[in-house]
């Protein structure tokens, strides 16, 4: 039986945008801000039809769980405990005149959230308002509509929309993961919301499914299968799970990534005398060798321009980090420490690249400049591989194993100084490989 991927739709009923003198609340760039003090009221019944109140609380419950969850991880936030506010949820409401702005004030909230919520047919219709509360102002007021079943996904919609508001930059929290787990007993491609919510499963072959990744859309992913025999390389468009085979020549296929433009992509084939770098182009299917040399070449990583490559080569004895030209050239070799590199992942702006490295018989996750430079190491418990971008740059997703006593490997969230650390998987299988999509909206 063909399996189809749930989409679930929001629509903004209304979104209105209040003038407060373009005032950015929180600058994400500044080195050590101050969280912003805000208030989340909870939400309040819109008039839920009542063969619907029983789902009610529930919904309301996993609302408040996400944005708070969201808010909290962003880093940027100090949301105050309920029970230090005065105004009672019902009291109020949403008019400018009736919100005794002074109660709040006296708490240390600078901004209030308030909305309401109700269910009526099986669509959960949910109302937000943000509020100034030192300028008595409204900045922000808005609708979504969405299913019943999955609150969350409007709880992330509402998180984004806040974070461009207080801080003029695009939030994270409707963006995705990839990832693979061998929760049926065999290695198979998954996706989930960034907290690691709302999972979905991709491929359903059987067989071992490696290295996802999304293409610069968010429409299609890359992976690597067994499937059909040695390791080759697939294309899954997530729409309609249409899967063509994009590269299977004799040998290994592996490593695949799409460059920036979604145009070619980078790979690793063995067809000639060791794995070296190729790239394909997706419109003639003609290949192009990038790296010529006696080692292994693997993990290529585009610049955000196109113009370059990272990837990972033992041909000077250890696994390590270096840079080509994506037209090929002489390689630049970035490490020197360390017995063994592995994935390479360039920062979205290209002023960083993180990587996995083996030392002390332990991987850690190390982040440094594009010319080698400033090397910095952010975990230092258990062993972390496979670091990914978030696409606003701020948060990296990795794969740890050893952490908690328990051998398993699961998925965990960072923010790029090493802080803000959150386990995000937390089934008995294993988890790893995580790849953080482009913006999806």
């Amino acid at each position: 039986m063909k399996k189809t991927i749930p989409v679930v739709l929001i629509f903004a009923m209304f979104s209105t945008v209040y003038p407060s003198d373009a005032k950015v609340y929180i600058d994400i760039d500044a080195p050590a801000g101050k969280r912003l003090p805000i208030a989340i009221q909870e939400f309040v019944d819109l008039g839920t039809l009542p063969t619907d109140k029983g789902n009610l609380g529930p919904a309301r419950d996993e609302l408040m769980d996400a944005l708070i969850g969201d808010l909290d991880f962003s880093g940027l936030f100090d949301v105050i405990e309920k029970d230090a506010y005065i105004e009672e949820p019902e009291e109020g409401g949403f008019s400018l005149k009736t919100i005794k702005f002074r109660l709040w004030r006296v708490i240390g909230a600078e901004v209030l959230i308030k909305g309401g919520l109700k269910i009526e047919k099986g669509k959960l219709t949910v109302e937000v308002h943000i509020f100034d509360t030192v300028r008595e102002e409204r900045l922000l007021a808005k609708r979504y509509v969405g299913k019943v079943k999955n609150p969350r996904l409007i709880a992330h919609r509402f998180a984004d929309d806040l974070m461009e508001k207080l801080t003029g930059k695009k939030g994270v929290f409707s963006t995705k993961l990839l990832f693979v787990s061998n929760v049926t007993g065999t290695k198979e491609i998954y996706m989930s919301d960034y907290d690691g919510m709302n999972h979905t499963r991709i491929t359903y072959n059987g067989s071992i499914n490696l290295s996802p990744k999304w293409s610069p859309d968010g429409k299609n992913i890359l992976y690597t299968s067994y499937k059909g025999g040695g390791p080759a390389l697939y294309m899954q468009e997530l729409r309609t799970r249409r899967i063509r085979k994009v590269s299977g020549k004799p040998g290994i296929n592996i490593g695949g990534r799409w460059s920036p433009d979604g145009k070619k992509v980078a790979l690793t084939l063995s067809v000639d005398r060791s794995p070296e770098l190729y790239m394909l182009d997706l419109a003639t299917l003609k290949y192009t060798r990038v790296t010529k040399n006696y080692g292994i070449d693997v993990s290529p990583t585009w610049s955000p321009d196109g113009k370059k490559l990272i990837y990972v080569s033992d041909i000077a004895g250890n696994p390590h980090i270096y840079m080509i030209n994506s037209d090929g050239g002489k390689p630049r070799r970035l490490t020197f420490k360390g017995k063994y590199h592995s994935s390479p992942a360039w920062s979205p702006d290209g002023t960083k690249i993180a990587f996995a490295r083996l030392q002390n018989g332990t991987f850690n996750i190390w982040v440094m400049n594009p010319d080698g430079t400033d090397k910095v190491q952010l975990t230092f418990e258990g062993n972390n591989k496979s670091p990914s971008w978030s696409p606003d740059g701020r948060y990296i997703a990795f794969s740890s194993s050893g952490r908690e006593g328990s051998g398993q490997s699961s998925l965990y969230l960072m923010r790029t100084d090493g802080g803000g650390l959150r386990k995000i998987t937390r089934g008995k299988s294993g988890e790893w490989s995580p790849d953080w999509s482009p913006y999806l909206r």
